[in-house]
């Protein structure tokens, strides 16, 4: 192929930021009128992609003195068909390719498609172009035509290219990185070639980990395409990733980061906290923890001390979609419909996780245990506090097996789950509906409250991109290094006005100001946030708003963003962002991902040569984590529609260690350092 060209017209469509970026090339060559001579297959290319600029984006001509615009477009466009045309029967498509500018690599398609010139070309010119030029693949494959007329030829060149091969149809079919336009397949692939195809794709050495993880990850969604990849193949691409992932990290590869929990005989507040790198350790009051050892304490300390739900009730482990930076979000290969666990969340679910484990450690050194007093929330509490008689729990003996134990918990999560959702519907557990009873997501299950939470509405990431998306251009103001995360965070921290920017942004500017999620000082001009913004930030950040922890005040102005459509109700159990991590932790269908640890002991999904291996404590650990955070959840809900359940007695006793208040004064210290200084401006 010959060279990149700058200056030549590339239609990008009008919802891209680029459309009219060759306008002035435009108008050049349409004034130039009959002049213009189509000499090349690279004028022809341009003419067409003159063409698309012309249909997709009309009102950057309606202002051009060019004549009768679209009367000069189709007579070059006319001009374009006739030189391919007359190209292609005098020379074969190789020579023609190989005279396309690199920029045009793909655009060459798109115009032999527009002039119909896929009967021009034979078999053994697609075979010489393919065994030349395997990149042109992917375009060939998005024209249905030629598809359909050279289907053994391409059938043959995917099969001897299984590394090109196989990433392409791995990113088509199981990655959220697809292309723009769908690919179809030859009819005469066959499941066997398909596989061969991915088997040669593991025994290359040049094979990415991230379309490895695809593999046997394969979204059972990905109902485009007929095939999908065997258990053979499943298994290989699985070993191979785990080799790769153990190769990574032998080099030292990538950021450690961990979380950790302390139990200590020395310090007097309930909670305190240490970090050390990016090692977050919890440290907790031995003497506390060994003096209140009762049911009731127990359960409190997992709702106020353990960070398995927050002082609102969220629970703690689940990812948020606006987590990750906009640069980290977008790196790598995600496979189709994943659930996306990011570093962030896997430190708070590791934080949970090691909370409980050392908990129920340390009440077993003392001759208690943290499922007795699960038991005894069900079995007793509910009963006594709420009076509502049906619910029932019986967790595995101290002296079974771990697998024996991972065996029995599944279920009683299960049992948990649906003798609350009986009583969500009709008011009372009746045994005889647990047969009907159909539990297939945590999403289904019905709060108490029609508006138990606030969660983004349909005007939410708009509105929410402005003020909060590291990607968004607000947050950068003309002459200024103020290296704020997002433009909440720059207004929060540094003088900032109108004037700090270019004209194209005031308009949206405005329309912050106008819709109260932004305020302007009268006096200076200043920019600030609202409260309303403040309300918006807390779902960008953590997905919900828990209503019950909110005064009258907050509800009425969560009542008006809803209004707006910026927010919604959610008359849910769990929120959304809750709700899809117990799917994806419990249930193996939710998400290719899935960690599906109930069906991983109930369908015998390995061997088992040791029932007591650290692999199945651990899994039986983060079942028990779960289950404590279900029922906490559903002690908050039974608490708040029965007015009962609140703590009436409070011990007189340092809740938090000064280290906890030193760390939250060092965070608060670090964002203004990394943030914004309006007096060094």
């Amino acid at each position: 192929m010959r060279d990149f060209n700058h200056t030549r017209i590339v239609s990008y469509g009008r919802n891209d930021w680029a459309a009219g970026v060759f306008m002035d090339r435009c108008l050049h060559i349409l004034k130039e009128g009959p002049r213009i001579q189509i000499a090349t297959i690279n004028d022809a290319i341009e003419a067409h992609q003159l063409k698309l600029t012309f249909e997709t984006v009309p009102e950057l001509f309606k202002e051009a003195e060019v004549g009768d615009a679209a009367s000069a477009v189709a007579a070059l466009f006319a001009n374009a068909c006739k030189y391919t045309s007359e190209a292609f029967k005098s020379s074969g498509i190789l020579d023609i390719y190989e005279e396309v500018e690199i920029q045009y690599a793909t655009q060459f398609w798109s115009l032999l498609h527009a002039c119909g010139a896929e009967t021009l070309i034979s078999g053994e010119e697609i075979d010489e172009l393919l065994s030349r030029h395997v990149e042109c693949l992917a375009s060939i494959l998005e024209n249905d035509k030629l598809v359909k007329l050279f289907d053994t030829e391409l059938g043959k060149s995917l099969i001897d290219n299984p590394y090109y091969s196989a990433e392409l149809l791995i990113r088509e079919y199981a990655t959220e990185s697809r292309g723009q336009n769908a690919i179809h397949l030859p009819k005469c692939l066959s499941q066997v070639d398909f596989d061969s195809i991915m088997a040669g794709y593991l025994d290359d050495q040049r094979a990415n980990p991230n379309y490895m993880e695809a593999l046997f990850n394969w979204p059972s969604g990905a109902t485009k395409c007929r095939f999908s990849p065997s258990p053979d193949v499943k298994v290989r691409a699985k070993q191979a990733y785990d080799e790769a992932m153990d190769e990574l990290f032998r080099q030292d590869a990538g950021l450690e980061y961990g979380a950790g929990v302390q139990i200590d005989p020395e310090q007097i507040a309930c909670k305190g906290v240490k970090v050390e790198g990016l090692t977050l350790t919890y440290s907790f009051s031995e003497t506390w923890l060994a003096k209140y050892t009762d049911n009731a304490s127990i359960m409190n300390n997992c709702r106020y001390l353990l960070d398995v739900v927050d002082r609102s009730g969220l629970m703690a482990s689940p990812a948020h979609s606006h987590e990750e930076s906009g640069l980290l979000a977008m790196l790598g290969s995600h496979v189709l419909g994943e659930y996306r666990m990011n570093t962030i969340s896997n430190m708070r679910e590791s934080l949970a996780n090691v909370e409980v484990v050392a908990y129920a450690n340390f009440l077993e050194s003392r001759g208690k245990r943290l499922e007795d007093a699960l038991e005894w929330t069900y079995n007793v509490y509910f009963a006594e506090e709420y009076s509502i008689s049906g619910f029932s729990l019986a967790l595995p003996s101290s002296g079974a097996s771990w697998l024996d134990k991972c065996k029995s918990i599944g279920p009683e999560i299960e049992r948990a789950v649906k003798s609350y959702s009986i009583y969500s519907r009709i008011g009372k557990i009746d045994g005889d509906y647990f047969p009907y009873e159909s539990f297939k997501t945590f999403g289904t299950l019905n709060a108490l409250s029609e508006k138990k939470y606030a969660i983004d509405g349909a005007c939410f990431n708009r509105w929410g991109f402005y003020l909060f998306s590291d990607q968004c251009m607000l947050t950068y103001r003309r002459g200024h290094n103020d290296r704020a995360r997002c433009f909440f965070d720059l207004i929060s921290n540094a003088m900032v006005t109108f004037d700090d920017y270019d004209a194209v942004y005031a308009e949206v500017l405005q329309q912050l100001v106008d819709r109260q999620l932004v305020s302007a000082c009268e006096e200076t001009g200043a920019l600030s946030p609202t409260p309303r913004s403040i309300c918006l930030k807390a779902v960008w950040d953590n997905g919900a708003i828990a209503l019950g922890g909110c005064g009258d005040g907050d509800l009425a102005l969560i009542d008006g963003l809803v209004s707006d459509e910026m927010l919604s109700y959610c008359g849910k159990l769990f929120t959304p962002d809750e709700a899809a991590y117990l799917d994806y932790m419990f249930n193996d269908a939710s998400f290719p991902n899935s960690q599906g640890l109930r069906n991983r002991y109930d369908h015998a999904h390995s061997p088992i040569a040791d029932p007591d291996a650290e692999g199945i404590q651990s899994d039986y650990y983060r079942m028990l984590t779960l289950l404590v955070a279900i029922t906490l959840k559903i002690n908050d809900e039974l608490s708040a529609a029965t007015g009962r359940g609140y703590l009436e007695n409070f011990v007189d006793w340092p809740y938090y260690d000064e280290s906890v208040l030193e760390l939250a004064k060092k965070l608060i210290e670090k964002r203004r350092d990394t943030g914004c200084d309006a007096e060094s401006e």
